[in-house]
């Protein structure tokens, strides 16, 4: 997704900004602005360059009559290998590998349209670039500069290859250290390998103190074991978080994430989250007992302040202690890390003691996926969730300079 781009060229940005003020140097707003288009055409280039190249591909695929390794009554001929050609374009020239066909010269028709409409070509894919990729949108690109219609498979693999370039911008992503508050979940994911298994999707979503949420990590892993989230952590802080200014870190209580986070991101305090602590008492309710006990210990969480939380439990355990106790002690065990966020003002209770906010975009990857019916590739899986990061990135910022550059 572009927004992706946008956002790290806008990081980037920043963090040149504040390097400069720090030597007690005024930024000039023109010189800013400059070095701002200039990463926009860097990266205009790199997106031009892919979009391109796919669409060299299946404008040969369609004359020799098969794609890749295909075996087709269809076939005409065979590729053979490729050479570099440059081509001029509204961001400046693109070094092109243009696939060759054996035994015969390609001319290729997209070159011809480039040469008559050039600019309003590269003025639509820009716009592709700032406002988001859409099958339906590059599908009618892609008739406008080769005039045929490509089939639904060819189209997916040109969003596929472009969208890859984002997941890459959003994965190597440079991040500022202005976070405080740092939540960690993962989410089970179908994927297809040979055969159908269950991966997680490690999420990390910072808040900053003007209230500005962002998803900054998303990895597909194979679980959620102290190695999986050790180098989720350590990508983090590899990336520009080094938590100097992190004052809670919220989980969902896995064994392995609190193993990691002793390393990585030690003596940090953290709040597990309460949402998940009481599924899990719930669990070990007896039926006849879930919704009084339930009720009962939920009042734990509306107390106005840690002393009180404190004295509601121990009312609650001498209450359900004997009949209950499994669940007792599920709570008792981990309260102190529960009631971690009477630590801050009331206003941020509420955002800081659960990782609902990631639960959301979950519920939002989901309600995507079920319709498939199907399970994504791993790759699949990642570009779908970061484009919905992605999303979700944008409608939560509030200071973005590039939030208004396609208007």
């Amino acid at each position: 997704m572009p927004s992706i781009a946008q956002s790290a060229i806008g990081t980037r940005i920043k963090t040149q900004t504040k390097s400069l003020k720090d030597l007690g140097i005024n930024p000039d707003p023109q010189g800013l602005q400059k070095l701002l288009w200039t990463e926009i055409e860097i990266k205009l280039r790199q997106y031009l360059t892919t979009m391109i190249e796919e669409l060299l591909k299946a404008e040969l695929d369609a004359k020799i009559g098969a794609s890749y390794y295909e075996r087709s009554d269809r076939r005409r001929t065979y590729r053979n290998g490729s050479y570099d050609r440059r081509l001029g374009t509204l961001y400046g020239a693109v070094d092109l590998s243009v696939p060759r066909m054996r035994d015969e010269s390609v001319e290729f028709r997209l070159f011809d349209q480039y040469a008559r409409r050039g600019g309003s070509i590269d003025q639509a894919i820009g716009t592709l670039f700032l406002n988001g990729v859409s099958t339906r949108k590059l599908s009618q690109i892609a008739k406008d500069i080769i005039g045929v219609d490509l089939s639904s498979s060819t189209v997916s693999n040109i969003h596929a290859a472009l969208s890859n370039e984002d997941l890459k911008s959003f994965q190597d992503q440079e991040l500022s250290d202005e976070y405080f508050a740092l939540f960690l979940d993962g989410i089970s994911a179908k994927t297809r390998h040979i055969s159908v298994e269950r991966d997680m999707i490690l999420v990390g979503l910072g808040l900053k103190v003007d209230g500005t949420k962002e998803i900054i990590g998303a990895r597909l892993a194979e679980g959620e074991s102290e190695a999986d989230w050790s180098a989720f952590l350590v990508d983090l802080k590899s990336r520009g978080l080094k938590g100097k200014n992190l004052k809670i870190i919220t989980i969902d209580g896995c064994p392995g994430l609190k193993a990691a986070l002793k390393s990585v991101y030690p003596f940090k305090p953290i709040q597990r989250c309460i949402a998940h602590k009481m599924r899990n008492v719930i669990s070990y309710l007896k039926r006849i007992h879930k919704k009084a006990c339930a009720k009962k210990a939920k009042q734990i969480w509306a107390s106005q302040s840690r002393t009180e939380a404190i004295r509601r439990f121990k009312e609650w355990k001498d209450e359900w202690n004997d009949i209950e106790e499994r669940a007792v002690h599920c709570l008792e065990k981990d309260l102190d890390e529960c009631l971690t966020y009477f630590q801050f003002p009331e206003r941020l209770w509420k955002k800081i003691r659960t990782t609902n906010i990631i639960e959301r975009s979950f519920r939002e990857v989901r309600r995507r996926t079920r319709p498939m019916s199907i399970a994504l590739q791993p790759k699949s899986t990642e570009r779908l969730f970061t484009g919905i990061a992605e999303n979700l990135n944008r409608s939560w910022s509030q200071t973005n300079p590039l939030a208004n550059l396609h208007t």
